[in-house]
């Protein structure tokens, strides 16, 4: 457990976010980002984070779907959200990072190459 003091059990959940909201420490938040046991923990130390390389690892080598998006949620970079989004295994991963993506020949050739049509109807509506 890398949140310290916190019970996992616990139904509080509101204590430890309050908790991760206030580490001020970028490498504190992404070892628990990374290490932590709890998804939602994960999640919500990703949430704090805005170093883009560490996001993009973070969305394409979570266990866990939910936090992989989230990681995609925060990026920036259009570079590696390209590669999200024309790359990554999971289709609800690759769906995230195209409505992020503005550029139309990238959509275009998403819409007409990914295999997953979920996918391809997200780069066709935006």
């Amino acid at each position: 457990m890398l949140m310290n003091g916190l019970n996992k059990n616990s139904t509080d959940f509101k204590v430890m976010c309050d908790k991760i909201d206030a580490i001020s420490d970028l490498n504190a938040l992404k070892r628990i980002a990374k290490n932590d046991s709890d998804y939602r923990i994960r999640i919500r130390a990703v949430a704090r984070i805005s170093d883009d390389s560490f996001l993009y690892e973070i969305s394409k080598s979570d266990s866990n779907r939910k936090v992989r998006i989230a990681a995609v949620a925060n990026i920036t970079n259009s570079d590696y959200l390209k590669s999200i989004a024309e790359g990554h295994a999971d289709c609800h991963v690759r769906a995230a990072a195209i409505e992020k993506i503005n550029d139309k020949n990238v959509l275009e050739r998403i819409a007409q190459n990914d295999s997953n049509k979920r996918v391809k109807k997200t780069a066709l509506k935006k």
